[in-house]
């Protein structure tokens, strides 16, 4: 019997999941197909509900839902509690896991990407949601002592401090991403993170860039986890600042390695779901 994978997030038309999961499923001769599935909020709780009779391996989950999905499933592992978000379920004879694999795919892409050891581990992160948490969690892992959060509302910034803090060594600092001191904050920072949506091509805000570039450093890394369009609006103002830039889309495929692995235990082609992904851009 044919089984389902999906992903669950509104809205979903920049996703490129369902391109590069169903190509590493596919490269395995594996009778499994992936789907999207664009879910308002009420329809939530009978989507998950459903999904334990279904023949449904399990799911990714996506923005805005990575928080809130934790109340609606059976067990949480570790880490994902540990984070206070999932981004993938495992559905096993109707009992629901959740799992984090945003955090190890952010770790795996930095380490490649860059040599953490020569920055000043000082991070400016924007925004506050799932994706943030991981990174978060990823940087303090790595000896970021000077992080500072900016998010739309800041308060939302301060929950998520809170939430992770009990080292006084370490300092986290919110701000508010309209307030006329981040450009100095962002100058400053050796690597920033940007988890808003902010850029996301189909999205309402997919010609914005949280920054300018004079708030960049040319010593600055970049990083926006923002995988569609591949080069960003922010991207482009931190390359005209000098700074060196980097797309999300490793890390989506090194996450999708990891949510692939748990689903089926056993371990897809990075090089397979990255060309298809590459490709799916290029059309797009």
């Amino acid at each position: 019997m044919t089984k389902k994978v999906g992903i669950i997030g509104y809205p979903l038309d920049h996703s490129l999941s369902p391109v590069f999961q169903q190509a590493a499923f596919n490269d395995l001769n594996l009778d499994v197909i992936y789907e999207s599935w664009p879910l308002l909020p009420k329809e939530i709780p009978y989507f998950i509900e459903n999904m334990k009779t279904q023949s449904i391996l399990g799911v990714n989950v996506t923005i805005p839902y990575k928080e809130i999905i934790i109340d609606y499933l059976d067990d949480i592992d570790g880490d994902a509690l540990s984070i206070g978000a999932v981004n993938t379920i495992v559905n096993t004879a109707g009992t629901l896991v959740g799992y984090n694999t945003d955090e190890l795919g952010f770790s795996k892409t930095l380490s490649e990407l860059m040599d953490l050891r020569l920055l000043n581990k000082s991070a400016l992160i924007l925004g506050s949601g799932g994706v943030a948490r991981s990174a978060l969690r990823t940087l303090i892992g790595n000896g970021f002592k000077n992080i500072t959060i900016a998010n739309r509302t800041e308060s939302r910034a301060k929950k998520l401090v809170a939430d992770f803090v009990n080292n006084e060594a370490i300092r986290i600092n919110t701000i508010c991403i309209e307030d006329d001191k981040l450009s100095a904050i962002s100058k400053s920072a050796s690597l920033i993170v940007n988890c808003t949506s902010l850029g996301m091509k189909h999205g309402e805000s997919q010609n914005s860039s949280p920054l300018k570039y004079s708030d960049i450093s040319k010593n600055s890394f970049v990083y926006d986890m923002v995988y569609n369009p591949i080069q960003t609006p922010l991207m482009n103002v931190a390359n005209q600042a000098g700074a060196k830039t980097f797309s999300g889309l490793s890390m989506l495929i090194y996450q999708g390695v990891e949510s692939f692995k748990l689903w089926t235990g056993m371990e897809p082609s990075f090089e397979v779901m990255l060309k298809a992904a590459e490709e799916a851009l290029l059309i797009d």
